[in-house]
Protein backbone atom coordinates (compact mmCIF):
# COMPACT_ATOMS: atom_id res chain seq x y z
CA UNK A 1 0.00 0.00 0.00
CA UNK A 2 1.35 3.43 -0.96
CA UNK A 3 2.35 5.90 1.73
CA UNK A 4 -0.36 8.45 2.40
CA UNK A 5 -0.23 11.89 3.88
CA UNK A 6 -3.22 13.27 5.71
CA UNK A 7 -3.77 16.82 6.86
CA UNK A 8 -6.56 18.18 9.02
CA UNK A 9 -7.18 21.88 9.72
CA UNK A 10 -10.02 23.32 11.76
CA UNK A 11 -11.14 26.76 10.57
CA UNK A 12 -10.51 29.78 12.82
CA UNK A 13 -14.24 30.05 13.55
CA UNK A 14 -14.35 26.29 14.36
CA UNK A 15 -17.34 25.81 12.05
CA UNK A 16 -15.61 23.69 9.40
CA UNK A 17 -12.64 21.41 8.96
CA UNK A 18 -10.56 20.84 5.85
CA UNK A 19 -9.19 17.35 5.33
CA UNK A 20 -6.49 16.69 2.72
CA UNK A 21 -5.63 13.17 1.66
CA UNK A 22 -3.08 12.23 -0.97
CA UNK A 23 -0.14 10.00 -1.69
CA UNK A 24 3.23 11.25 -0.55
CA UNK A 25 4.32 11.48 -4.18
CA UNK A 26 1.15 12.98 -5.64
CA UNK A 27 -1.35 15.78 -5.17
CA UNK A 28 -3.75 15.90 -2.26
CA UNK A 29 -7.47 16.45 -2.45
CA UNK A 30 -8.84 18.91 0.13
CA UNK A 31 -12.43 18.50 1.31
CA UNK A 32 -14.28 20.93 3.57
CA UNK A 33 -16.73 19.50 6.10
CA UNK A 34 -19.10 21.00 8.65
CA UNK A 35 -19.65 19.34 12.06
CA UNK A 36 -22.48 17.08 10.86
CA UNK A 37 -20.50 15.91 7.84
CA UNK A 38 -17.40 15.30 9.99
CA UNK A 39 -19.49 13.31 12.48
CA UNK A 40 -20.92 11.20 9.64
CA UNK A 41 -17.41 10.58 8.28
CA UNK A 42 -16.23 9.48 11.75
CA UNK A 43 -19.18 7.08 11.96
CA UNK A 44 -18.39 5.63 8.53
CA UNK A 45 -14.70 5.26 9.40
CA UNK A 46 -15.67 3.61 12.68
CA UNK A 47 -17.90 1.16 10.84
CA UNK A 48 -15.06 0.38 8.42
CA UNK A 49 -12.66 -0.18 11.33
CA UNK A 50 -15.23 -2.41 13.01
CA UNK A 51 -15.44 -4.57 9.89
CA UNK A 52 -11.64 -4.74 9.68
CA UNK A 53 -11.27 -6.06 13.26
CA UNK A 54 -14.32 -8.34 13.07
CA UNK A 55 -13.31 -11.82 14.17
CA UNK A 56 -10.08 -10.60 15.78
CA UNK A 57 -9.37 -11.49 19.38
CA UNK A 58 -10.53 -8.81 21.83
CA UNK A 59 -7.55 -7.97 23.99
CA UNK A 60 -7.95 -6.77 27.59
CA UNK A 61 -7.46 -3.07 28.26
CA UNK A 62 -5.73 -3.62 31.63
CA UNK A 63 -2.42 -1.76 31.65
CA UNK A 64 -2.99 -0.05 28.29
CA UNK A 65 -2.93 3.69 27.77
CA UNK A 66 -6.29 4.92 26.55
CA UNK A 67 -7.53 8.38 25.63
CA UNK A 68 -9.26 9.79 28.71
CA UNK A 69 -12.12 12.29 28.63
CA UNK A 70 -12.81 14.14 31.87
CA UNK A 71 -16.48 14.47 32.90
CA UNK A 72 -18.18 13.53 29.63
CA UNK A 73 -21.97 13.77 29.44
CA UNK A 74 -23.28 10.25 30.09
CA UNK A 75 -26.50 8.27 30.30
CA UNK A 76 -27.45 4.85 31.67
CA UNK A 77 -30.61 2.80 31.09
CA UNK A 78 -31.76 -0.79 31.12
CA UNK A 79 -30.73 -2.35 27.81
CA UNK A 80 -32.85 -4.50 25.50
CA UNK A 81 -30.47 -7.33 26.42
CA UNK A 82 -30.27 -8.59 30.01
CA UNK A 83 -28.00 -5.75 31.08
CA UNK A 84 -27.51 -2.01 30.78
CA UNK A 85 -26.90 0.59 28.11
CA UNK A 86 -24.08 3.00 28.98
CA UNK A 87 -23.66 6.01 26.70
CA UNK A 88 -21.11 8.83 26.60
CA UNK A 89 -20.75 11.90 24.42
CA UNK A 90 -17.10 11.74 23.40
CA UNK A 91 -15.75 15.10 22.17
CA UNK A 92 -13.71 13.44 19.41
CA UNK A 93 -16.15 10.77 18.25
CA UNK A 94 -19.60 12.00 19.27
CA UNK A 95 -22.15 9.91 21.15
CA UNK A 96 -21.09 6.31 21.85
CA UNK A 97 -23.22 3.66 23.55
CA UNK A 98 -22.33 0.25 24.92
CA UNK A 99 -24.76 -2.57 25.73
CA UNK A 100 -23.26 -4.35 28.72
CA UNK A 101 -24.44 -7.81 29.80
CA UNK A 102 -25.63 -8.20 33.39
CA UNK A 103 -22.39 -9.96 34.44
CA UNK A 104 -20.33 -6.94 33.35
CA UNK A 105 -22.72 -4.55 35.12
CA UNK A 106 -22.30 -6.56 38.35
CA UNK A 107 -18.49 -6.35 38.03
CA UNK A 108 -18.56 -2.60 37.26
CA UNK A 109 -20.89 -1.89 40.21
CA UNK A 110 -18.61 -3.93 42.51
CA UNK A 111 -15.49 -2.07 41.39
CA UNK A 112 -17.17 1.35 41.61
CA UNK A 113 -18.56 0.50 45.07
CA UNK A 114 -15.06 -0.45 46.24
CA UNK A 115 -13.81 2.83 44.80
CA UNK A 116 -16.47 4.81 46.68
CA UNK A 117 -15.50 3.03 49.92
CA UNK A 118 -11.99 4.51 49.67
CA UNK A 119 -11.30 7.87 51.35
CA UNK A 120 -11.90 10.79 48.98
CA UNK A 121 -8.82 11.59 46.89
CA UNK A 122 -7.28 8.14 47.57
CA UNK A 123 -5.02 7.17 44.65
CA UNK A 124 -5.55 3.42 45.12
CA UNK A 125 -7.37 1.40 42.51
CA UNK A 126 -9.63 -1.54 43.33
CA UNK A 127 -9.45 -4.49 40.96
Amino acid sequence: MAEVRVGVKVSDDRQTVTIEIGSVAGPSHPVGLDLNQLTKLLQLLGQARSRMVEGSQKLPLDGKTVETVIEPPWYVQVASIDGSLLAFDHPAYGPLAFALPREDVVRIVRILSEHLALPAGHPGKPS
